[in-house]
């Protein structure tokens, strides 16, 4: 009983972190409580994820994916049955994710998301990128942010769902005080 207890804590606390950042910051967008792209003053690291209980599951090789400095593949929420995967690209900063990721991030995530090995910039991971409901022709990846030197691709069919994942993860991870 008190895991119950730990969940429903963590997910009440996850709520009102999204309510306060939605309604306290001009940064966010209103119809989906996370802007694409946020600036940060914090350069995040994997062991920044892993301490707030994300699940690596895989390492990517990140040769072709230019000026990244590490991508992961793995699993995040607030318990077995209520979790996401996640994709996670890391950049030296945050200009480098903007001018140098937001293309791969674009190629793999929403409705047009390119998901054969041979038309992609960057293969690495596309096969734990696809949403087999049958087919696998559709991306797992519904929405992606950049935040700070990370770029994060979120799982959920549409833009919407995948962004509020999103959402609880960067909330949860900038509630955590990170390595600098």
């Amino acid at each position: 009983m008190p895991n119950l207890q730990r969940i429903i804590a963590l997910f009440v606390f996850s709520l009102i972190a999204v309510a306060v950042t939605a309604c306290g910051s001009s940064e966010m967008a209103e119809d989906d409580g996370i802007s694409k792209v946020t600036p940060t003053d914090t350069t995040y690291a994997i062991d920044d994820l892993i301490a707030m209980g994300f699940k690596m599951n895989k390492t990517y090789d990140v040769e072709g994916l230019t000026e990244a400095t590490g991508a992961y593949y793995g699993f995040w929420g607030l318990g077995s049955y209520d979790r996401s995967e996640f994709e996670v690209r890391f950049y030296s900063t945050h200009s480098d994710a903007v001018e140098f990721g937001t293309a791969f991030a674009d190629e793999r995530t929403g409705t047009n998301a390119i998901l054969k090995e041979r038309d992609l910039t960057w293969s690495e991971g596309a096969k734990d990128a696809r949403a087999c409901t049958g087919s696998c022709s559709v991306s797992k990846y519904g929405d992606y942010v950049i935040y700070g030197n990370l770029i994060l691709l979120c799982q959920g069919r549409d833009s919407t769902t995948a962004l509020a994942q999103c959402a609880l993860l960067i909330n949860t991870l900038s509630s955590i005080s990170p390595k600098a």
